[in-house]
């Protein structure tokens, strides 16, 4: 399985799994009707100086059951935003600049209803990881993840260019930089639920 379009397709997954007791494993039989589309980095985000979070388009992928049936995405689209703070000094993301635009020079229209500054604390999170010999060590990981909902009303080719800054414990403000541009990968037809719960 590949992790990040599992990633991807997990949110669908939740709501069928969360009235499921018990299940006996097996191939998955049934096909599904898939009417999707994705939101592709065109190339790799530009190497940064400073620290900088990524971003991701969450196109809504809805999964009628387990058994088959539809995949489907829908708009509006959230934009995700994520860090990982390993230095533990960051206390928050703040955004005071978002811009959307598309391949024939729209604007996004949604984006004049974002209420700016938009400010992302970081959360501590347990980590848990082995190593040689078996020992289990835990430690701490500060993480950024929020979203800037419903900002994208249109499922073409486009252009997100974030600005803002982490704001640190000490005060101290590190500069962020985003300027990422997205292709449109569709896809439509029928497919075995073995290949889909797969993907």
């Amino acid at each position: 399985m590949k992790v990040a379009k599992f990633g991807l397709l997990l949110p669908a997954l939740l709501p069928l799994l969360a009235g499921v007791q018990s299940c006996t494993l097996g191939v998955p039989g049934g096909t599904y009707q898939v009417d999707t589309f994705a939101f592709v980095p065109t190339k790799p985000a530009k190497p940064a100086t400073e620290p900088q979070p990524s971003v991701w388009i969450d196109t809504n992928l809805k999964l009628s059951s387990l058994s088959g049936g539809t995949l489907t995405s829908s708009l509006p689209c959230s934009v995700k935003v994520d860090y990982t703070d390993n230095s533990e000094t960051i206390e928050a993301a703040v955004f005071t600049s978002v811009k959307v635009t598309y391949d024939d020079a729209v604007v996004e229209p949604a984006v004049k209803t974002l209420k700016l500054p938009l400010r992302i604390k970081a959360r501590e999170y347990e980590a848990v990881n082995s190593v040689s010999g078996g020992k289990i060590v835990h430690g701490t990981v500060w993480h950024i993840s929020g979203e800037i909902p419903k900002l994208i009303t249109r499922d073409q080719p486009l252009r997100i260019e974030i600005k803002g800054y982490f704001a640190k414990k000490d005060g101290e403000q590190i500069p962020i930089a985003i300027d990422q541009h997205f292709d449109i990968r569709r896809e439509k037809g029928e497919k075995p639920a073995v290949e889909v719960l797969q993907d």
